[in-house]
């Protein structure tokens, strides 16, 4: 009886309706994956350089990395929400917490096209795809940025905001607007040559990591 009951309250937290619409990635990925597997070569593609050009082969069964890295996810997240010491904070944000998955799932799924496309002879233009959907997330996440409570897992980790609660939301106001422009940058920079894209958004990523992180060390002094 014991067992059944534990068996539920796993059954619980792993499937509610936050996290539905990631299980529901997960299994469009595993399906696809289960599809093409008899079709796809021995050696498929499985990394792609700043000009979008296959530098990188694997077995054909890596193309189940994306349905194990979103199942992956899934068990993550509960993981650590239950283990986070202000764990209660979560159900003022679960939805955004949940949100923050699913873009990760979306990217996983969009790399195994990408994937089974280059390994059925294709170009998929990797170079100009990812700096757009990376863009979107970035744009996704910055959005959210100001719902996320206090917490250990999820958002903008520093000494400080960690430290403070008024740095944290105040941090994490800033640096959801920092992230929404970083992402329209990152968008953008598909309009430069191969080259040059790389090095824009690579800055763009530098520049929306480092300006928050100072930021939260700024207001937590003035504080």
């Amino acid at each position: 009886m014991l067992k059944g009951q534990r068996g539920l309250l796993v059954m619980k937290y792993l499937f509610n309706r936050y996290n539905l619409k990631t299980w529901i990635l997960f299994i469009l990925s595993a399906i696809a994956a289960c599809i093409v597997l008899p079709d796809l070569p021995e050696i498929i593609p499985t990394h792609f350089n700043m000009s979008g050009e296959v530098d990188g082969y694997g077995s054909r069964y890596m193309i189940f990395l994306a349905p194990v890295t979103i199942l992956i996810c899934q068990v993550l997240a509960e993981v650590c929400r239950a283990i986070d010491p202000k764990k209660e904070n979560y159900d003022k944000f679960k939805k955004y917490y949940y949100q923050l998955f699913f873009g990760i799932g979306l990217i996983m799924l969009v790399m195994q096209g990408v994937t089974i496309a280059a390994a059925f002879g294709r170009n998929p233009h990797v170079d100009t795809i990812m700096p757009v959907m990376l863009g979107i997330l970035f744009i996704f996440i910055g959005n959210m940025m100001p719902k996320f409570e206090h917490n250990f897992m999820a958002g903008i980790k520093t000494s400080w905001t960690l430290a403070n609660e008024q740095v944290w939301k105040e941090t994490h106001r800033f640096g959801g607007k920092v992230w929404m422009i970083g992402g329209f940058l990152s968008i953008l920079t598909v309009l430069l040559p191969a080259f040059w894209r790389f090095i824009a958004f690579l800055a763009v990523v530098i520049i929306i990591t480092i300006i928050p992180i100072v930021f939260s060390y700024i207001r937590y002094k003035k504080i």
